[in-house]
């Protein structure tokens, strides 16, 4: 009978450990910085798409951005080529010709669609071109604000910032910061949207500057910390009693966080400016701006102690499937190469579920609805220390 009970106990032990092992939310490799991993998926190309078509924009203020675009879209296009012999039709049709795409909507029968449709550009869609186009089956690839398609043939992607802001503030929230200081600038402009966020979530907001170029990164926290009359208070003191005081200044007491909202280069600015400005013990989160295409490296020692929300793709993390050239990729090169995953994953089961940890964050699908989430790290001696994706 003790025998029994033992290899009861033994085997409920395995089926633990064997569920925690293939745990779809744990870290992919953290001891070889690997967050990016192509989906425990066998794919069986006779049930993929005979023909894939990518519907973009190609005007001239956003004709880098579509090249990025079709470059990431193409490069994951030849990676499955190579891997497992899948090289479907593809076609790329531009939106901003509607003469042109008119001419293009005949499309296979069997055929899944693309629609890169930017916040900036989908207002440009002639009627005609925009309802054809939402018969197809396909996906739609949005920022910031959704459509909310109601279609049932289209799933829609929603890339969107405000989503890993809140994400970042709630990882403030159990850190138990509540009175915060928000810093954005030029290349975000969104401490307001930051500043309803978290007083939507309880937190307090003191106060909520822009950092503008012409105002160095120490006069302004200076400002913001009140330094500048600690040090007024102490020079009235000193005429008052006619003796020349040595004074240390004190910054405010009334803070515990800063939410950075900026360029990654001004952060690297502001960041020691505050440990220098008697700030040194305040939390900092940052979420660096999507404008620009910085990307983190191993020696991050001007963040030191920082938290931040950013796509695997720019945190120096490790990519095990494939080659590809970082650094000189930029935020929608990632938009691009998860979106053509996304048309095999959803194409061959739309009702699937699955998790993807892809070059934007780990994406996961609920059936008619796709959700995004970026990587979070903490700088700690200069080397990103990363989160769990259910930690927060």
């Amino acid at each position: 009978m003790f025998k029994l009970k033992q290899n009861i106990i033994l085997f409920l032990l395995f089926l633990c450990l064997l569920s925690c092992s293939s745990n779809p939310l744990s870290p992919i490799d953290p001891k070889k910085n690997i967050f990016i991993k192509k989906p425990e998926v066998t794919f069986n190309i006779k049930n993929l798409p005979k023909q894939i078509n990518v519907f973009y924009f190609n005007s001239e203020i956003k004709a880098e951005d579509s090249s990025s675009l079709l470059q990431g879209i193409s490069d994951n296009y030849y990676y499955y080529k190579e891997e497992i012999g899948y090289a479907p039709e593809l076609n790329f049709i531009d939106f901003s010709d509607n003469i042109y795409c008119m001419e293009n909507m005949t499309l296979s029968k069997e055929s899944f669609s693309i629609g890169l449709l930017f916040n900036q550009d989908s207002s440009l869609l002639g009627n005609n071109c925009y309802k054809r186009f939402l018969k197809l089956k396909g996906l739609v690839v949005t920022k910031n604000k959704m459509m909310e398609i109601k279609e049932p043939r289209l799933i829609e992607f929603n890339i969107n910032r405000e989503l890993d802001i809140k994400n970042l503030l709630n990882i403030a929230k159990k850190n138990g910061d509540v009175r915060a200081i928000i810093i954005d600038d030029s290349t975000t402009k969104d401490k307001d949207v930051i500043k309803r966020t978290w007083e939507n979530m309880e937190g307090k907001v003191i106060s909520s500057v822009s950092s503008e170029r012409r105002i160095s990164s120490q006069k302004l926290l200076s400002e913001i910390l009140l330094l500048e009359q600690s040090e007024i208070r102490s020079r009235k003191l000193s005429r008052i009693i006619g003796l020349k005081l040595n004074n240390v200044p004190r910054r405010r007491e009334d803070i515990d966080s800063v939410f950075l909202s900026t360029s990654l280069p001004n952060a690297r600015s502001l960041k020691p400016a505050l440990e220098y400005n008697f700030a040194d013990k305040i939390s900092v989160y940052l979420i660096p701006s999507w404008s620009e295409n910085s990307h983190l490296t191993d020696n991050e020692l001007d963040l030191e102690n920082v938290i931040i929300s950013e796509m695997p793709f720019f945190m120096n993390t490790n990519i095990s499937f494939q080659r590809i050239d970082q650094t000189n990729n930029s935020r929608n090169y990632a938009i691009g190469y998860d979106t053509y995953e996304l048309a095999l994953l959803l194409d061959s089961n739309p009702k699937r579920k699955f998790n993807y940890f892809g070059l934007t964050g780990l994406i996961k699908n609920d059936y008619s609805l796709i959700k995004k989430k970026s990587l979070h790290a903490k700088v700690v001696n200069g080397k990103l220390k990363y989160l769990n994706y259910v930690d927060y």
